[in-house]
């Protein structure tokens, strides 16, 4: 499709009622797109600014409407001044009309630019529509807004130039598929696709990085456009989502969010019951692998979410979801493998008979060789969490260990019951890892039974405490296995 006009950037008319620091911070903002939008480009781009088009109005009676429909995309500027000017909502109700009448059925052509938070207030049809980029960062303490500086002495920050080049990249991917144009240095869109789920403020950082970096490895990443606050309308927009997404991948933050429209639920924790019951649903053949991150650092600010969270580990036992509770920056990389292992599957490994799967600390090392030797002598093939003598073990290792068991030993020792607590977990998540039948038995060894519930979870697992190790607990864990 052939257009006269690649963007048309959108503002409201400088005419002494608008503020005159939001004028400036729109006529800055249109100087720096263009010059990133001119990078992308092998051509530049024909860009169309607001006051050109007025100009144009008023020396030459073009018709707005004939402008609009030989536009690709709309760039449209928000601020509580723009959002209160009648002819502003005009020109935007304008770019509405033009989009939706046009035969293509690529609709995500407009792209708002917010430089305050969004609100339902306002019903116009002209404002809810369009992907929102937020140009603001929220104060942390008193929970307000704060508009990225572009008139400063030191220039924009960081932040803005980031959130600029993710706007310049969404904008030059439809451009391409309104108009095929070669020109453009992006990958194709024909790509696996990733539901990036909506966060929290505290998380909106972390979740444009990781979007960024998923778009750089070639994955679309949806939503696309935003998702609508009422429970119904938003469930059916996730479905559509889900539909296309080999993952979902959803950031937990201290917040527990605001309540959907028509839900009990805040939008996060409904996001991730909308996927839960999707992979749940025998209707749906297609199952994306849901993976949930926590930090693990994390201090949440209310009851209400303190809660959630620890309703969610409790839960976690689910087919095709992991929780992963890690610094970002390794959260990041198992997400990375996880990719890696959907878009180019391996055949997972099977539980083996007789292979039985070690848990200690190294400080334990010595007191369990001799255990080790007796189970190793009574054929048993043992994998050990310590087999390379490190402080820790690779994750890959712990999970390929987990998947081809089919019992466990865990060995407390003097650890600590959180450490003990995070290894029951760890059983409790390996149906999420893709093992495929459920350890033979479990046995802990430890002065302290667990107050945790995750335990509660390991379905058809017979599991064994005892307070110390020696022969005696050995040789009945061994007998108690040659009769499963």
């Amino acid at each position: 499709m052939s257009f006269e006009h690649d963007i048309f950037i959108s503002y409201a008319s400088a005419n002494g009622k608008e503020n005159q620091a939001t004028t400036e911070w729109s006529l800055k903002f249109c100087e720096y797109l263009t010059i990133v939008m001119n990078r992308l480009y092998e051509k530049k781009p024909v860009i169309l600014l607001h006051d050109d088009l007025r100009v144009r109005q008023t020396m030459l009676g073009e018709n707005i409407r004939d402008v609009f429909a030989k536009t690709a995309v709309f760039v449209t500027i928000l601020s509580p001044e723009y959002a209160k000017s009648p002819a502003y909502l005009k020109d935007l109700d304008e770019v509405y009309k033009s989009v939706h009448q046009e035969g293509n059925n690529i609709n995500h052509r407009i792209f708002k630019v917010l430089t305050f938070p969004a609100t339902t207030e306002n019903e116009f049809d002209c404002l809810k529509e369009g992907i929102e980029y937020n140009f603001f960062e929220i104060n942390r303490y008193n929970k307000k807004a704060i508009t990225y500086d572009l008139i400063g002495k030191n220039g924009p920050q960081d932040k803005f130039w980031s959130k600029l080049v993710d706007l310049a990249y969404d904008i030059a991917e439809i451009l391409q598929n309104l108009s095929g144009a070669d020109g453009l240095k992006i990958k194709s869109t024909q790509a696996p696709a990733v539901f990036l789920a909506e966060t929290t403020f505290d998380l909106s950082e972390n979740r444009d990085m990781l979007r960024r970096e998923l778009q750089y490895l070639g994955f679309r990443v949806l939503p696309m456009t935003t998702i609508p606050e009422d429970a119904e309308k938003s469930k059916q927009v996730i479905d559509q989502i889900l539909d296309q997404s080999i993952m979902t991948v959803h950031l937990l933050g201290a917040w527990y969010g605001e309540f959907l429209k028509n839900s009990k639920y805040s939008f996060i924790d409904f996001q991730i019951k909308t996927v839960k019951d999707y992979i749940a649903s025998k209707s749906n053949s297609h199952k994306p692998y849901q993976i949930i991150w926590i930090p693990n650092d994390i201090k949440p600010t209310d009851q209400r979410q303190a809660l959630y969270l620890k309703r969610l580990k409790r839960d976690e036992a689910q087919h095709m979801t992991e929780i992963i509770e890690t610094p970002f920056e390794v959260f990041k990389t198992i997400l990375n493998t996880r990719l890696n292992e959907l878009v180019s599957p391996e055949a997972k490994p099977v539980a083996e008979k007789n292979k039985l799967y070690v848990i200690y600390e190294k400080s334990s090392g010595g007191k369990m060789a001799e255990y080790t030797s007796v189970l190793k002598a009574k054929g048993f093939d043992i994998m050990e969490s310590n087999e390379n003598g490190g402080d820790f073990f690779p994750l890959s290792k712990h999970i390929y260990n987990l998947l081809t068991a089919d019992a466990v030993l865990i060995y407390k020792g003097n650890s600590t019951m959180e450490w003990l607590n995070s290894k029951i977990r760890d059983l409790v998540k390996a149906p999420g890892y893709g093992k495929s039948k459920p350890f033979r038995a479990v046995e802990i060894i430890s002065m302290q039974k667990t107050a945790d519930k995750s335990l509660l979870f390991l379905k058809n697992v017979p599991v064994n405490w005892d307070e110390e190790i020696n022969h005696e607990v050995i040789n009945h864990f061994i007998d108690h296995l040659a009769k499963k």
